[in-house]
């Protein structure tokens, strides 16, 4: 009867110190899986707060022909997140990158502020359009950091070119 209850105190106190390992252990992870929880959640915020839109007559974009000079496209995008935007972009034009890209903010300022206009004119030699083609326009824009994370944001746009 003595060896009975020694053996039994040994696999009770056992069990009670590998359950408490078990147990610290899983509260650990737990808040592990908490805090990745509530990071997902603020980039998820961040994320649904960074928006652009094309702004302007989608059947009016500005092109510009001059014989002997590239080709102009110019148009407008709204930053209509909450957040500044950074001027860092991408911009295809039918799927090709343009020769070259240049901006403005509107109304004038160094910061794509929410609100804010950026005009983007992009030049190219091997435009060949007339007045009434249709293109595509694909933009990616950046925002400037926020906690730590830069967060992009897309538009694409299907819009009729107006020769000037």
């Amino acid at each position: 009867m003595a060896d009975g209850g020694a053996s039994s105190f040994i696999m009770l106190v056992t069990a009670l110190l590998i359950s408490g390992s078990v147990s610290a252990i899983l509260v650990t992870e737990w808040g592990k899986a908490t805090t990745v929880i509530q990071k997902s959640e603020r980039k998820a915020t961040y994320e649904s707060a960074i928006s652009i839109e094309f702004a302007g007559d989608p059947a009016m974009v500005s092109y510009d022909v001059q014989p002997g000079v590239n080709d102009t496209i110019s148009f407008y995008v709204l930053n209509s997140g909450s957040h500044e935007m950074s001027t860092i972009y991408d911009v295809l034009i039918d799927g090709l990158s343009p020769g070259s890209t240049t901006e403005s903010i509107v109304p004038s300022g160094t910061e794509w502020l929410p609100g804010y206009l950026l005009l983007v004119s992009v030049d190219d030699s091997s435009f060949s359009y007339s007045d009434g083609d249709d293109i595509n326009l694909y933009f990616v824009g950046l925002s400037e950091e926020l906690a730590g994370n830069t967060y992009s944001s897309v538009m694409m746009k299907e819009v009729r070119l107006n020769v000037i």
